[in-house]
């Protein structure tokens, strides 16, 4: 079985570079995503984009992550809690619960795409709202940043991953899956891309931010609180094998979300 599990991680994985999403998976959402894109939005994204003297969207796929020291009131923007245990009788998701003066992804996704569609807007506020769209519509996929089960988003769950002390929310935003020998997040990105079925993009580009929230939020009961669940520990060996699938279906979808959401609000 354990040489099934690898033979399996190995065909899926070679001549890539993959990971969960830490800086590189949030590049491959990106690279995705311009594989959707109108040839309009491209050329205002090129216009936007030539403020900071860059070209593709991967260029400033992390800069809301580069600036959160220096802004600190952005930090609850990348997550919503969303509590894995549901209330009878409350809504799964409740913003005056989950997103109190709208700080958190959702409304945020929501907020700077609006800002996307005003014609008038200076462009370097513009370029700002483009920057955080890119990285948010990213984050609101990663399972743990859509769901609360009073850890911190897996933060306080300490864990062995791959011979490294860590802890979950860790293993899934940026240690989920080590470096191959040979590949790069271009051409897994570019790989992702053609696996993608018509049915699929059709499926996908449904939705708000909302309903991908709430979707997060189902595999991260499901899944990681629900049938990969370990007590605090050692991961076992299958773990890294069987959240391949689910990271690699997450990534494909944010990357074409973020198409469909750009195709929108520059069009």
């Amino acid at each position: 079985m354990r040489l099934l599990l690898a033979s399996l991680l190995f065909t899926v994985c070679v001549n890539v570079d993959a990971f969960a999403w830490g800086s590189e998976a949030h590049r491959i959402i990106a690279e995705i995503a311009e594989q959707y894109l109108e040839p309009e939005t491209v050329q205002k994204l090129h216009e936007l984009l030539a403020l900071d003297n860059v070209t593709d969207l991967d260029d400033v796929a992390n800069w809301a992550d580069d600036i959160r020291r220096q802004r600190p009131e952005t930090a609850p923007w990348h997550y919503v809690d969303i509590p894995i245990h549901s209330t009878p009788g409350v809504p799964e998701y409740s913003p005056a619960r989950d997103c109190p003066i709208r700080a958190c992804v959702i409304a945020k996704i929501e907020d700077f795409a609006a800002k996307l569609r005003v014609i008038r807007m200076p462009t370097r506020e513009k370029l700002e709202a483009l920057k955080f769209v890119v990285h948010f519509v990213g984050d609101v996929h990663q399972p743990l940043h859509a769901a609360d089960n009073d850890d911190r988003g897996g933060n306080e769950i300490r864990v062995e991953f791959m011979h490294h002390l860590t802890n979950l929310h860790a293993v899934w935003d940026s240690g989920m899956l080590a470096r191959p020998v040979l590949g790069n997040d271009r051409e897994y990105s570019l790989k992702l891309a053609s696996s993608i079925t018509p049915d699929q993009l059709d499926e996908w580009r449904g939705g708000t931010p909302v309903t991908w929230a709430l979707e997060s939020h189902e595999i991260a009961k499901r899944v990681i609180y629900g049938r990969l669940a370990h007590l605090p520990g050692q991961l076992p060996e299958t773990y890294q094998a069987e959240a391949l699938l689910i990271v690699n279906k997450q990534l494909e979808k944010a990357g074409v979300r973020l198409a469909m959401l750009l195709n929108f609000a520059l069009k």
